[in-house]
């Protein structure tokens, strides 16, 4: 798993690799909401380096996004595999977030 936070002005740009499993859903979450508290209220998650997404690493996008909207912020996901929209799809969260192609079209929608 890895993480890198790129500073694009407007909003943070988080680029998550790697499997979004129980065990690193932990540390991702710990990570994104040190980021929403130190004052980074708009996330793009660029997620196109994730290969596979559990219900934790679905409920870490929940949690960081509830946290976000309390802040008076925006989240969104760029640069979504398809097989990951398939999941959200499935579980019907398709809806819940906005999604781009990528993370320049994301950094429009501030």
């Amino acid at each position: 798993m890895s993480l890198k936070v790129d500073d694009r002005g407007k909003a943070k740009v988080v680029s998550i690799a790697g499997k979004m499993d129980v065990s690193l859903s932990m540390t991702i979450e710990q990570e994104l909401e040190e980021l929403v508290e130190s004052g980074a209220n708009n996330l793009i998650l660029e997620i196109s380096g994730v290969e596979y997404l559990s219900s934790s690493g679905i409920r870490v996008f929940i949690a960081i996004m509830r946290k976000v909207k309390d802040k008076q912020g925006k989240i969104v996901l760029a640069q979504v595999p398809e097989t990951i929209k398939k999941i959200l799809k499935t579980v019907d969260l398709e809806d819940l977030f906005e999604v781009y192609d990528s993370v320049d079209k994301a950094l429009e929608s501030f």
